[in-house]
């Protein structure tokens, strides 16, 4: 089979289509539940046997709670999180310096944006998922894949045959690059470092500091009690550091960052969370195999777009789905919904990012997020 070939009927007429999902992460998760609401027979493969508690937040940008409202999740994270509207960016000192809109884009009755802890969004997805008829095997960690005939080979021995493999096993999978080689184009890394903490008094939208070089971060209230915060790693670390390490850094900078310092303890759970930049080149798929989320599309955490660009894939993938296509035309059809879609929002953050590390008086956040409008302004 050529590459990027995709024979063969994806729903026979006796019997329903059988999906494979590797990763249970925010992308699979989201496919698992849209796939299932298309009726299809859903198995999500997990390499971790206990969900962990992970330390951090999850910014649900505009176009990602329009998403999530056409899963039916958008209530329920308003509940569960902290609705706002637009982002602040501050110095160092938590001196104003501009606003970047939020435009409303979900229906009329809910927010512009939320913050929600990352691990509350996973339970979400995940109790939904499962409702929907999706199974997740928990601890089944997928060894192999056998693209033509559609086919999983878990580490246990054990084997799952599918109409559509869809690998979610996040950026630099070493399993989606037995499938697709060296198809991907790298833009480079950032390294943010993640933790919980009270919420500061008064702050009630997501806010940018930008600092002094190497001294960046984001800070998102998700829920009443709770913000998260995010600050750039420009260098690489040799070990998992914790909260007392995140709080002497913070203390060391600027009055923002020193007042979020002292809401720290020195055993405030932290975790450090790569953002890669790279990019999957079309299409995404190979035989049986469809990659989605960050395994095709990883982005920086700049505008929200790592979550959202993954969930608008599991949208697209469970209309198409519903649509009962044959494979070839569905997998066509992905791509031509997404996949020069999602180039252009990629060329974006790229530049986003090198904002947050290598600051030029140039870069204008404002247009940056004007032109990043223009495209995820309206549903894919």
């Amino acid at each position: 089979m050529a590459v990027g070939q995709a024979q063969g009927e994806l729903v026979p007429a006796n019997r329903t289509s059988r999906i494979v999902i590797v990763g249970a992460g925010i992308a699979g998760l989201a496919c698992a539940l849209a796939c299932a609401r298309a009726g299809a027979k859903v198995e999500v493969l997990e390499a971790q046997a206990v969900v962990r508690d992970v330390p951090a937040h999850l910014d649900i940008v505009p176009n990602l709670l329009r998403d999530f409202a056409r899963l039916g999740l958008a209530e329920e994270c308003v509940r569960r999180g902290f609705a706002y509207h637009g982002i602040a960016v501050v110095d160092e000192d938590g001196r104003h310096g501009f606003d970047i809109p939020t435009p409303r884009l979900a229906e009329p009755h809910l927010p512009c944006a939320v913050g929600i802890a990352y691990s509350e969004m996973l339970t979400l997805l995940r109790t939904h998922a499962r409702a929907a008829g999706a199974v997740i095997h928990a601890g089944r960690h997928a060894d192999a894949v056998d693209a033509a005939a559609g086919r999983v080979h878990a580490a246990d021995g054990g084997v799952f045959d599918a109409d559509l493999v869809v690998l979610a096993a996040g950026a630099n999978s070493p399993l989606a690059a037995k499938v697709f080689g060296a198809a991907w184009r790298k833009a480079g890394s950032q390294s943010w470092w993640h933790a919980l903490l009270p919420r500061p008094t008064g702050l009630d939208r997501s806010t940018w500091m930008a600092g002094a070089p190497g001294h960046r971060l984001v800070l998102v209230p998700v829920d009443m009690t709770r913000a998260g915060v995010a600050v750039v790693r420009t260098s690489a670390v040799d070990a998992q550091p914790g909260g007392a390490t995140l709080r002497d850094t913070l203390a060391s900078w600027g009055e923002l960052p020193r007042r979020l310092a002292r809401l720290m303890m020195p055993d405030t759970p932290t975790t450090i969370r790569p953002a890669n930049l790279t990019f999957l080149e079309p299409p995404w798929f190979r035989g049986a195999v469809l990659c989605v989320g960050a395994c095709a599309n990883a982005l920086p955490p700049n505008f929200g777009q790592s979550a959202a660009q993954a969930v608008e894939d599991a949208i697209v993938l469970g209309e198409l789905l519903a649509a009962r296509l044959d494979r070839a035309t569905l997998l066509e059809r992905f791509m031509a919904r997404r996949g020069e879609r999602a180039r252009r929002v990629h060329e974006l953050l790229e530049r986003a990012a090198r904002w947050t590390t290598q600051p030029e008086p140039a870069t204008d956040l404002q247009a940056l997020s004007r032109e990043l409008g223009s495209i995820v302004g309206s549903p894919a």
